[in-house]
């Protein structure tokens, strides 16, 4: 028998009148009763707590198989290389969308949802809408050191380098880059946004094992018809 039966059987014991009759003597038949109904509320009570435990992701007790079991009803990506305290985060961001926020389509909306799901990123939302002179997908251009100002400005945007590099992850339909990486997105930057470090043109850090979990929380937040650069290591 059990802490918690012990307990039970105690408590139980108590209730009962201080005559003779109410005796509840070791190994007796009325002794083995309780004890008998004890063990049957010990269970029901570790069930019950159990279902507590694994309801919301806010506990010590929350294990990875009950991870794995709302990752499934919510529709997440399941990966157990992924500690589980990022994955309790992804869990109860998801549970508390869509929330009270009413601009969900707005840039601060993404960037506080990664954010709540465990990803260290910052949004920027594309403020001019053309390439910048001399720039276009296939011709790519060193971004300075006051990109970020300029940007911000509205003189400069930039697609999809960064020191004179390409950078090659972009994010409109698929949680593969490799699908959406030879997206055509034109001449024209209109609905378009970037994801990096807490600089404009800087990179941002996100494990390797939650590189397709990240998509998916981009696709399932951003706008239809946006398309995200992404300024990101994957380590």
């Amino acid at each position: 028998m059990g802490y918690i039966a012990d307990k039970i059987l105690k408590l139980t014991s108590q209730f009962y009148p201080t005559g003779r009759a109410w005796k509840l003597p070791t190994f007796g038949y009325f002794d083995r009763l309780h004890k008998a109904l004890a063990v049957s509320e010990e269970q029901a009570y570790n069930d019950a707590v159990s279902t507590l435990y694994s309801i919301l992701p806010d506990n010590s007790n929350f294990t990875s198989d009950d991870a794995t079991d709302w990752e499934r009803r919510l529709g997440l990506i399941t990966n157990l290389a992924t500690p589980l305290a990022s994955r309790m985060l992804a869990i109860k961001r998801k549970m508390q969308a869509p929330g009270v926020n009413p601009a969900k389509g707005h840039y601060l909306h993404l960037e506080q949802q990664l954010q709540l799901a465990g990803f260290n990123v910052y949004v920027y939302e594309n403020i001019i809408y053309n390439y910048p002179s001399g720039f276009s997908q296939n011709n790519p251009v060193t971004l300075n050191s006051n990109i970020s100002s300029q940007v911000q400005h509205g003189d400069h945007q930039h697609g999809d380098v960064q020191s004179g590099i390409y950078i090659n992850s972009i994010i409109a339909n698929s949680i593969y880059n490799s699908v959406d990486v030879g997206f055509n997105i034109g001449s024209n930057l209109r609905s378009t946004f970037f994801i990096g470090g807490n600089a404009l043109g800087s990179y941002a850090n996100v494990p390797i094992s939650r590189e397709q979990e990240f998509r998916q929380t981009i696709l399932n937040l951003k706008q239809v018809q946006t398309v995200g650069y992404l300024f990101i290591n994957y380590i």
